[in-house]
C-alpha cells in the first residue's frame, strides 16, 4: 500500500510540475527580445532595388530593410508570412547592430541559410559598402 501510494504521489508531483512549468500561448505577447544571443549566423550582403517578392515598395537608401535567404522564407512570395518581420542584426566583427524590416527574399543561389540581404543604409549602419560582406548574427523581434 506504501508504494502505492508513492507511485502515486511521484505521478502528482511529475504531472504537477509539468503543468506548471509550460509556457502559457499568449498570442498578442510583446516581441522577443534577447540581449546576448542570436538565432541565426551568416552572411550580409547589400543591394539595391524598390519593389521585391513582398510586393512592397521600398527605398533602400532612407530605409532599413533586409531580404531573407529563401531557404528561411521557402517558396511562396506575395502574402508569405516572413513579409514585413522585423530582425535584429550584428556585425560580428564590430559589435554594430541594425533592425531592419524584411521586404524581399534573397535568391538560394546568392544568399545561404541564415544569410541576409540588407538595403545600403541598414548595411552602412553596421559597416562599410565596400566591405561587400559582412559575417553577422541576427534573430527576429
Amino acid at each position: 500500500m506504501v508504494k502505492f501510494i508513492s507511485t502515486l504521489l511521484v505521478a502528482a508531483t511529475l504531472a504537477a510540475a509539468s503543468f506548471t512549468t509550460a509556457a502559457p500561448v499568449n498570442k498578442t505577447a510583446e516581441p522577443k527580445v534577447k540581449a546576448a544571443s542570436s538565432d541565426f549566423s551568416g552572411k550580409a550582403t547589400w543591394f539595391t532595388g524598390s519593389y521585391g517578392a513582398c510586393n512592397y515598395h521600398w527605398d533602400g537608401n532612407n530605409e532599413n530593410i533586409v531580404a531573407l535567404n529563401a531557404h528561411q522564407m521557402g517558396s511562396q512570395s506575395w502574402g508569405n508570412p516572413e513579409c514585413n518581420k522585423r530582425v535584429h542584426i550584428k556585425n560580428k566583427a564590430n559589435g554594430k547592430t541594425v533592425e531592419a524590416r524584411i521586404v524581399d527574399k534573397c535568391p538560394g543561389d546568392e544568399c545561404a541559410y541564415g544569410s541576409l540581404d540588407l538595403s545600403p543604409k541598414a548595411f552602412k549602419t553596421i559597416g562599410n559598402l565596400d566591405a561587400g560582406v559582412l559575417d553577422i548574427e541576427w534573430y527576429y523581434i
